[in-house]
């Protein structure tokens, strides 16, 4: 009996050990942070990326929502990887919806190595005034990744994906800062003249 129970939790301690958890998020590309600041009316990149967590990495068909304040997207761009191809259309945006469909790139010949990738750039613009924080999420919208000769995490139990959402917060500009504290600093000196 007691045999048995070693036996079991052996397999239990070898399945969790395979586990596979890639991440996908988005992220500024030159800082890597995943807290973007932008002007209003200005543009903002984004880059989406993949750490597969030591599968090999043969696709992608991804999605992203935007929720919060006020942007129009611009742009979806895909990054090169060696024999990846588009092969089901160009992403679809949808500004009305705050929405990014149909992100995909796919290979045909040999798997890329296990690592991080870029996978896409993403250009938004704010609205033209300061606005709510935007939370900018990648997912899966019944689309899968294709990692480990599979697809992940549909096909292959012990995959799993986690997803990082980045944060836009509009800031007012560097100009409208410095104005607003010289006009500060003008009305503080009024008020202690009349004194």
């Amino acid at each position: 009996m007691r045999c048995g129970w070693f036996l079991v939790g052996l397999t239990v301690l070898m399945i969790a050990g395979t586990a596979q958890a890639a991440t996908v998020g988005l992220r500024d590309p030159t800082t890597k942070s995943s807290t973007v600041l932008g002007a209003p009316g200005g543009t903002v990149d984004l880059e989406l990326f993949l750490d597969t967590e030591g599968l090999s990495f043969e696709g992608y068909y991804l999605g992203v929502d935007f929720i919060g304040g006020l942007l129009t997207i611009q742009a979806v761009t895909h990054e090169p990887l060696t024999d990846f191809f588009p092969v089901f259309g160009a992403p679809v945006i949808d500004n009305v919806a705050g929405t990014i469909r149909q992100i995909n790139q796919i290979t045909f010949s040999t798997p890329l190595a296990p690592g991080e990738y870029v996978l896409a750039l993403i250009t938004i613009q704010l609205g033209a005034t300061p606005g709510l924080p935007i939370t900018v999420t990648p997912g899966l919208f019944g689309e899968v990744l294709g990692l480990g000769g599979s697809s992940c995490p549909s096909a292959m139990p012990s995959c799993s994906v986690t997803f990082s959402s980045a944060m836009i917060v509009p800031e007012p500009g560097t100009a409208l800062l410095l104005a607003t504290g010289l006009f500060g600093l003008a009305l503080d000196r009024r008020s202690k003249n009349r004194i």
